[in-house]
């Protein structure tokens, strides 16, 4: 039996040259029909007495000035095919006929592109990587790999070798290449290997050497580093260069290495090659930033009489860098700043400075006053942060001095430390804060937070079978208070019979000095104790958070640790007032000064001189018996140095909002979503505690000298401010309506 029939074809030779077929692998089959015109709409095919899907075509133009018509289809199993071809553009047409036993000729890589103009044969090659080897399933035939290699040899019969310079981690390796400058835009690379066809993740790095060449750079995973028979296909709008990976013939460096060698004189490189790390392998992050430590480059600044600056701040987020610095220009020659990103680009921010004086730190040592300056500059992209953003100082005269800052923190912790102390807060309005720090603050507490794991749980004594109470209390180095509180709680008789006592420990660095002081008291006092030990440092919400979910009890009771009843039964009578008609969803006691002034009897909220809504506590600093703060009454919140509620509800309302900064605010978040979920919240006027306030707080230099606060009173107006206009303008009415009934 002939292999193909073409009995009915309509053409004669000297119109078009006959269809012929080849296997292209596994069950694929690719029909090649040559006509003598262009064609500028689809050619079609249809199979008479079969439905074959999936199918595809492409149109190649050859040099004569004709077309090459291609179709891959799925040869149906052993029945025989009759494929009628038409370009009904030129009214042209042919059938192809295929016996169901058959076999098909071997691909012809020199059929295939022979005649063809140059950008044609890339168009092929292209395609059969970037879509027809997915669409039948032929990313690891060993048929279609050994046709496509034959395609590229017959394209590039010497082609140019991609040497493995440096080995990073998880089988990545470093590969470098020439390249032509002319060479447009590279839509994908694929590699070909015996392993199959797979496209890779990494984007190359172009660096131009002059004389139309460039060095090109991409890291990749390689299984098998340097086989011969491995190709690289580059692709794009330009056509195809094509490599073969090079074996090495010696030890292949470190990329740290390879970065301390070269990196200082391709800083774009250098970059490039720190954040794609991240994207293509499960260690890259961490890779990226022991490579820029160990592989810094030199801080850079701009010193002498005339003329000094230097970055102070360069925090990379993937919402923005904030960079702040300062420069002293007696001369007037700065026209300003400017942000240079991995790929060379030049971000001019002279525009988006925000200036205020400073006193900088001169070449002597000596203090100067000084431009100040912060912006956001664009993110460095990348999962891991860039830890050395590049700046240049521009000059009025066109010229730049570059601007490299010491290494920044990549602990997202020591970086949001960093991000709240950037800025003096005398100096930060609203603008800055929303349009500057904001996005670049948020971004590393949700990093930190992201960071912080389940706690670490040490049971001291034996606990309580069936608690009422579950009574949280976060720990923050301030330890000062811990012998006062357990000793009042020990000596409560209800709080013994009816509580659980948990602290949360938020400074893990002294994970062994509580366990033994604490230890040490459960010997005295024989209270038992649940201590739970954070991973790291999450914050005041967190570490709330954490505790309540470890509770028992049906009752939560939220407690600081500089919190210290006057009297037995305070935890009693807090408890009882969430009970009754009054929908309760919160209560808060009365807390005290060490003097005995008031310090909480509920709280309310106010707006500044700058519009901005501040927590404050109803009658602070008055004496303790002051007439209004006796009367038990709803409030607007309580405070969350002690705060009970029922567990269920806590739960509902989701806990504590954990993007609060540090500690502050989330205690009147927390009352505004109880009294969304329409409960109410009292304040219980003859419950007395002393609170030693903010003594833990004054430890953390982040909040006391940064701008947490502003950050946070920011972010809470942003969340509740309608909310809280709505229910202050009630307090109002209500305060106006009892003034008129008098």
């Amino acid at each position: 039996m002939a292999l193909l029939d073409l009995s009915d074809v309509v053409l004669t030779e000297n119109e078009a040259d006959l269809p012929r077929a080849f296997h292209l692998g596994g069950a694929a089959m690719l029909i090649v029909w040559d006509v003598p015109e262009p064609v500028q709409v689809p050619a079609s095919l249809s199979v008479a007495d079969a439905v074959v899907a999936p199918t595809a075509s492409l149109r190649l133009p050859r040099q004569d000035g004709g077309t090459r018509l291609l179709w891959v289809l799925r040869r149906p199993e052993r029945v025989s095919l009759r494929a009628v071809l038409s370009a009904e553009s030129l009214g042209l047409n042919t059938e192809l006929s295929l016996a169901g036993d058959a076999p098909l000729p071997a691909f012809d890589a020199a059929a295939l592109l022979d005649d063809l103009e140059r950008q044609a044969g890339a168009t092929l090659v292209s395609t059969l990587l970037g879509l027809w080897s997915g669409l039948f399933r032929l990313q690891r035939n060993t048929t279609f790999l050994r046709n496509v290699k034959m395609l590229l040899r017959r394209l590039e019969p010497s082609p140019q070798p991609a040497a493995i310079v440096a080995r990073a981690v998880d089988g990545l390796v470093l590969l470098q290449t020439p390249f032509p400058a002319g060479f447009g835009t590279i839509h994908a690379i694929h590699r070909v290997s015996p392993r199959g066809v797979e496209r890779l993740k990494g984007q190359p790095h172009r660096s131009r050497l002059g004389r139309g060449r460039e060095a090109l750079h991409l890291l990749t995973v390689a299984e098998e580093a340097g086989e011969q028979s491995d190709w690289l296909v580059f692709t794009g709008p330009d056509g195809l260069q094509a490599r073969t990976i090079l074996r090495p013939d010696k030890k292949i460096q470190s990329l740290t290495a390879w970065l301390r060698e070269h990196g200082k004189r391709a800083a774009g490189l250098r970059e490039h090659l720190l954040m794609e790390m991240p994207g293509l392998t499960t260690s890259g992050d961490v890779a990226s930033v022991e490579a820029q430590l160990g592989a810094p480059l030199d801080r850079q600044r701009v010193t002498g009489a005339g003329l000094s600056a230097e970055i102070a701040c360069a925090l990379s987020t993937a919402r923005g860098t904030l960079v702040t610095g300062w420069f002293r220009d007696p001369l007037n020659l700065v026209a300003g700043v400017a942000a240079i990103g991995r790929d060379g680009t030049v971000h001019d921010l002279t525009g988006e400075l925000r200036r205020f004086p400073v006193a900088a730190e001169d070449a002597g040592g000596g203090r100067v006053s000084a431009v100040g300056f912060a912006a956001l500059a664009p993110a460095a992209g990348g999962a891991a942060p860039l830890l050395q953003p590049r700046f240049r100082l521009l000059l009025r005269s066109g010229a730049y001095h570059p601007l490299v800052p010491a290494p920044q923190s990549a602990d997202p912790v020591e970086a949001r430390a960093a991000a709240l102390r950037a800025v003096p807060p005398q100096h930060v309005d609203e603008a800055l804060l929303a349009d500057v720090l904001a996005p670049v603050i948020a971004d590393l507490h949700e990093k930190a937070r992201a960071g912080t794991n389940e706690p670490r749980v040490h049971q001291i004594g034996q606990p309580l079978l069936r608690p009422k109470v579950s009574v949280v209390i976060p720990l923050y180095k301030a330890l000062d208070f811990l012998r006062f509180q357990i000793a009042a709680f020990a000596t409560d008789p209800w709080f013994r019979q009816n509580a659980e006592l948990i602290y949360v420990l938020d400074s893990p660095e002294q994970a062994a000095e509580v366990e033994h002081l604490i230890g040490g008291l459960h010997l005295v006092y024989e209270l038992p104790i649940l201590l739970a030990v954070m991973e790291r440092n999450g914050g005041y919400a967190r570490a709330c958070n954490a505790g309540a979910a470890l509770a028992r009890g049906e009752v939560l009771a939220l407690v600081n640790s500089d919190v210290v009843p006057v009297a037995p039964g305070w935890l009693e009578a807090l408890v009882m007032r969430l009970s009754g008609r009054r929908r309760v969803g919160a209560v808060g006691p009365k807390l005290l000064f060490e003097d005995g002034s008031l310090q909480h009897a509920g709280m309310y909220f106010e707006r500044d001189h700058r519009g901005r809504w501040l927590n404050h506590h109803y009658y602070k600093g008055m004496p303790r018996f002051y007439a209004p703060a006796t009367e038990e009454r709803l409030v607007p919140a309580v405070t969350g140095a002690c705060l009970v509620m029922s567990r269920p509800l806590f739960e509902t309302v989701g806990g504590f909002t954990e993007d609060y900064v540090i500690g502050d605010y989330e205690d009147s978040d927390l009352c505004l979503k109880i009294t969304a979920a329409d409960r109410r919240i009292l304040y219980a006027a003859n419950v007395e505690l002393y609170h030693l306030e903010r003594k833990s707080m004054t430890l953390s230099s982040d909040y006391m000298k940064g701008v947490a606060w502003q950050y946070n009173c920011a972010l809470h107006a942003s969340r509740w401010g309608d909310r809280i206009a709505a229910i202050m303008n009630a307090q109002l009415r209500t305060s106006k309506n009892k003034r008129t009934a008098a």
